[in-house]
């Protein structure tokens, strides 16, 4: 019993001190969110159009519709304001930016959905011939100016080839050449 009484204060002082270091180590950690989007650029050959989803993160975007344009637009909710996809897509259309063959294009605005914490965007440019098609560019600036560490992935895909870019506040082109 003695043994055991002597292993469990000797335990418990470890455990203790052990604690102890800890606790100083962790109140210095900085919780640092990690700012993300993802879009993917498909070439349907069929469709002959370009076809794009953008995922953000909501709460990204709703800080993003609050400080830019003074709105409260209640996302993913029963209040959510009526024309926030106007809201959206003239944010989008100043943000984000394709190019064909070194020329800007113009998207059509295909609509939004919620998929638990994360905003869907759905983005075409139609009567693209492939045949035609030597280059894809895109630049965006999507929540830099809400968020500057932000990072925007762009997966381009055209038939088997495939390219992925990190887009930064620096470097917010990509281009695949075809």
């Amino acid at each position: 019993m003695v043994n055991f009484m002597s292993f469990t204060k000797w335990f418990c002082r470890r455990k203790y001190l052990l604690l102890v270091l800890l606790i100083p180590l962790l109140s210095f950690t900085v919780y640092h969110k990690f700012y993300l989007s993802v879009t993917d650029v498909n070439y349907r050959e069929e469709d002959q159009a370009i076809q794009m989803i953008s995922r953000y993160f909501v709460d990204d975007m709703e800080k993003l519709l609050v400080q830019r344009y003074g709105i409260d637009p209640q996302l993913m909710s029963d209040q959510e304001l009526h024309n926030i996809d106007t809201y959206i897509e003239g944010y989008l259309r100043d943000k984000f930016i394709i190019f064909i063959d070194g020329k800007k294009v113009e998207w059509n605005f295909i609509g939004k959905q919620y998929d638990i914490d994360v905003m869907k965007v759905y983005l075409e440019i139609p009567n693209i011939a492939k045949d035609k098609l030597n280059s894809i560019g895109v630049e965006s600036t999507v929540l830099y100016g809400v968020y500057p560490e932000q990072k925007n992935v762009v997966h381009i895909k055209v038939k088997d080839l495939k390219k992925s870019f990190v887009l930064i506040k620096e470097s917010d082109k990509a281009v695949l050449k075809l």
